[in-house]
């Protein structure tokens, strides 16, 4: 065994060893510089993730940078290069040689790198066992003979430890594993998009109930970090089925973007309620009167009322606010933006 092989293996290891929740990821692995120094003798070394517009990266820890040449890291300019160059396409490290003809003539060369003193690069893509591409490992040499194969070879197998770190999607599967039965998991953007978390499947309610995520999403809040409710399956000539849907806030340490983790598990126990007072228990949690709650069902108040008495008796609840805390906290109510209010169907 080579001693940068060695090398290689331990630091491998040593990122293992480093928590997707950290609260300061570029302290927890500024260790790793020194000993990949030993396998590509480095001027300065970057990582930083992409954006989800793909529009520039941002620094996850650095050396060996200086404040100008940091920011031209993180730059639009540069990320377009990299798009042209295909380094987003790719899964194998790109050595200088390996980038597009003259490469002299690129701004970030004649501009920044070479005047910096840097002759050559390695851009070590960091991509995900889905095949998301997460950001770039960078490692600027002051010479054209480094890094060698043998390094480059070295250097890439290391970064899929260093893609393990900083994915949220491990973070999202860990969060995920705490909900009892969870059958599929989405997680959701600031634009509402749904990405489904690897490992799970995605459940066709969340697509053919559009509301569902947002709902669950929207009763986030900086206090409130989850929250659980149930999605009636509705079927002709078949019982009323439901899922249990529940929402996770995403950890301070997640990208700013990512905003919740919304999951699919089978219900518990619904203490025999029907549909009717499932919807009605969602109206009591949102803080709407008997007559409210009468008039979103097109019902009586004195039926509305005679809900709430059964709903009660069935949690052994003395009063309809400690009905209403039962419910929020063991998920079993149905949010009335979920259904129509006349049919009672989603």
């Amino acid at each position: 065994m080579t001693e940068s092989l060695a090398v290689a293996l331990e630091l491998t290891a040593e990122i293992n060893r480093v928590s997707p929740a950290s609260d300061d990821l570029a302290e927890d692995l500024a260790f790793m510089w020194d000993p990949m120094k030993r396998i590509v003798p480095f001027t300065a070394g970057w990582i930083g993730t992409l954006d989800e517009d793909q529009r520039r990266y941002t620094t996850v820890t650095s050396i060996g940078h200086d404040r100008d040449s940091l920011a031209y890291m993180e730059s639009e300019e540069l990320t377009e290069l990299r798009k042209t160059g295909g380094l987003l396409q790719r899964h194998r490290p790109m050595r200088r040689r390996h980038a597009p003809p003259h490469t002299a003539e690129l701004p970030c060369w004649s501009r920044h790198w070479w005047p910096a003193g840097f002759r050559a690069v390695l851009d070590v893509p960091l991509i995900t066992p889905d095949g998301r591409h997460l950001g770039v490992l960078a490692l600027h040499t002051n010479t054209a003979t480094q890094p060698t194969t043998e390094a480059r070879d070295m250097i890439g197998a290391i970064a899929p430890a260093i893609t393990a770190v900083l994915d949220p999607m491990n973070l999202f599967a860990g969060l995920a594993q705490l909900v009892q039965g969870a059958t599929a998991a989405v997680v959701v953007d600031r634009r509402g998009t749904l990405t489904p978390l690897p490992g799970m499947a995605t459940d066709s309610v969340l697509t053919r109930f559009p509301t569902v995520a947002p709902t669950a999403i929207n009763a986030l809040t900086d206090r409130i970090r989850h929250t659980t409710f149930l999605c009636p399956l509705h079927a002709d000539d078949a019982p009323q089925r439901y899922v249990q849907v529940t929402g996770l806030a995403c950890p301070p340490s997640t990208p700013e973007d990512l905003i919740g983790i919304v999951l699919i598990s089978p219900p518990g126990n619904l203490y025999a309620l029907t549909h009717r007072e499932l919807v009605v228990l969602g109206l009591v949690i949102e803080g709407h009167a008997n007559r409210d709650i009468a008039a979103r069902l097109y019902i009586t108040t004195r039926t509305a009322a005679a809900h709430l008495e059964h709903i009660r008796a069935k949690l052994h609840a003395p009063t309809r606010t400690a009905a209403a805390v039962l419910a929020t906290r063991h998920g079993l109510y149905i949010p009335y933006r979920l259904i129509d209010g006349r049919t009672g169907r989603p």
